[in-house]
C-alpha cells in the first residue's frame, strides 16, 4: 500500500465533485478511498457487453455520492464485490455527464486500479422506520440511526419531557435527574461520529 501511495495525491471522495469543477484530475496522479454502499445489477451496453455500476461514499460526508462504472476486465474481476467493502481507486477517470444527470461518475481502465481493502466496520444502514412503515435505507457511520431519525427522536423526547415538566411547578421530581436524563446519551452511545461530528455535537446542534 505504501508503495502504491508513494508520491500520489490523496483526495477525499466527497471533495471530488467540487474539485472537478476547477481541476483536471485526469492529468494528476491521485488516489481516493471509499465504501461501496450499493451496486446495480450488472447492465448490458448497446454493444452487448456487461458492466457494473457502484455507488460510493467516504462516510465523511454522507450526502455526497460518486458512481463508479466498471467495464471489461475490471467488471469481470470485481463485479462480485459486496456493499460495505472499502476500496481504493488509483487514478480513476471522470466520465462525461449524461444529459439530465448531475452526479459524478468515475471509471478505471485496469482491474489493479481497484484495491479491495476489507469490510468497513463503521458502515451500516439506519434502523429507523419511514412514515409509510418501510425500513429507512439511509447509510450511517457508526450510529444505528441516520441524522433524520436521530433528530426526529430527539425532538420527540424533548417534547415529552417538556410536557411532563410543565405539569409540575418548581423543582422537577428526582426521577428526571441523574444518569439517563441526558438526551444525548439516550440517542447515541459515547464515541458515535456522524459525518465526522461527535454525537454530543450532533445533538447539541438540533
Amino acid at each position: 500500500m505504501d508503495h502504491k501511495m508513494a508520491d500520489r495525491r490523496l483526495i477525499r471522495l466527497s471533495s471530488v465533485p467540487e474539485r472537478l469543477t476547477r481541476e483536471k484530475l485526469e492529468e494528476s496522479d491521485w488516489v481516493t478511498f471509499a465504501v461501496v454502499v450499493s451496486k446495480v445489477t450488472p447492465q448490458s451496453s448497446n454493444s452487448g457487453k456487461t458492466f457494473s455500476i457502484w455507488k460510493l461514499n467516504d462516510l465523511h460526508n454522507l450526502e455526497v455520492f460518486v458512481s463508479l462504472l466498471l467495464f471489461g476486465e475490471v467488471h469481470k474481476e470485481h463485479w462480485k464485490t459486496e456493499p460495505g467493502t472499502v476500496i481504493g481507486l488509483l487514478n480513476p477517470n471522470p466520465m462525461k455527464q449524461k444529459e439530465g444527470y448531475n452526479g459524478v461518475s468515475l471509471t478505471v481502465d485496469h482491474p489493479q486500479k481497484v484495491l479491495l481493502m476489507g469490510e468497513a466496520q463503521d458502515y451500516g444502514t439506519c434502523k429507523g422506520v419511514k412514515k409509510n412503515g418501510e425500513p429507512c435505507s439511509q447509510i450511517v457511520n457508526m450510529c444505528q440511526f441516520c441524522q433524520y431519525h436521530v433528530k426526529a427522536q430527539y425532538k420527540k423526547m424533548s417534547s415529552k419531557r417538556a410536557e411532563l415538566q410543565s405539569s409540575f411547578s418548581g423543582k422537577a421530581p428526582n426521577k428526571f435527574k441523574g444518569k439517563g436524563s441526558n438526551l444525548r446519551e439516550k440517542l447515541c452511545q459515547d464515541g458515535f461520529y456522524y459525518g465526522g461530528v461527535s454525537s454530543a455535537a450532533c445533538a447539541a446542534s438540533m
